[in-house]
């Protein structure tokens, strides 16, 4: 669920009033960044190809810049799986998307083949058209709509700041996820960030939250949720 917040400080508190948009308008935002940006490249890829486009320049490049977003997709995978990432909320999602994007547009910029490497480029282009065909077979619509949502949708985050180096994040994954996750984000290494995720359980909407650092390696949080209250301790150094 997604909502637009008022932030009030006062006495280290911070209450968030909850204002509920329309559902068609919260999927709309959620997943518009991404889209916007395949649905450009595709439309381009789709125009080179109807105009049959011969621009070896520009397709080296673009096939190049593609390369450099796959490493650095790879790069993302492997630091995910080990709880580290990019600085930043969308990082990862925006070098996925742009690895993708860039890969319709080597395909629409290419002439016909039938090596491995128009097979590659082919499957980026199909996408989209892959996702119709599932869309209209009545047996296949909810696992293509799944599949599209948990694809395409961004979640939403919002961090609150506990010191120079650390952030509790809260992050919504659209209608997949009905609680935000709670992380904590420990500053890493220049351009990368530690995160730890579920530090605080129940999961449950924020409604006033308060955090109080203990000396250099723990901070205290409490949060507000529906009528509840959570009171934890959290170790900032393992």
């Amino acid at each position: 669920m997604t909502h637009i917040f008022s932030f009030i400080y006062y006495d280290n508190y911070i209450y968030l009033y909850f204002l509920n948009l329309n559902s068609a308008c919260q999927q709309f935002f959620a997943v518009m960044i991404t889209i916007t940006i395949l649905t450009l490249c595709f439309l381009a890829a789709l125009s080179c190809k109807i105009k049959k486009a011969n621009a070896p320049v520009l397709r080296a490049l673009t096939w190049y810049l593609h390369l450099v977003f796959l490493f650095l997709s790879l790069l993302c995978l492997l630091l995910m799986i080990n709880d580290y990432g990019f600085k930043g909320t969308q990082t990862e999602r925006i070098f996925f998307t742009l690895y993708a994007g860039t890969g319709m547009l080597v395909y629409g910029l290419s002439k016909p083949g039938n090596d491995a490497r128009h097979v590659y480029l082919m499957s980026f282009f199909g996408f989209p058209f892959l996702l119709l065909f599932g869309l209209l077979l009545p047996p296949l619509r909810t696992i293509t709509l799944v599949a599209a949502i948990t694809l395409l949708s961004d979640s939403d985050f919002h961090r609150y700041e506990i010191d120079d180096d650390y952030a509790l994040q809260t992050k919504t994954s659209g209608i997949l996820s009905t609680y935000p996750v709670y992380s904590l984000v420990e500053d890493k290494y220049l351009f990368f960030e530690k995160i730890t995720p579920d530090v605080v359980k129940p999961r449950a909407f924020l409604r006033t939250l308060k955090m109080d650092k203990k000396g250099m390696d723990s901070v205290r949080i409490q949060l507000r949720y529906s009528g509840n209250k959570i009171d934890t301790v959290i170790a900032l150094r393992q």
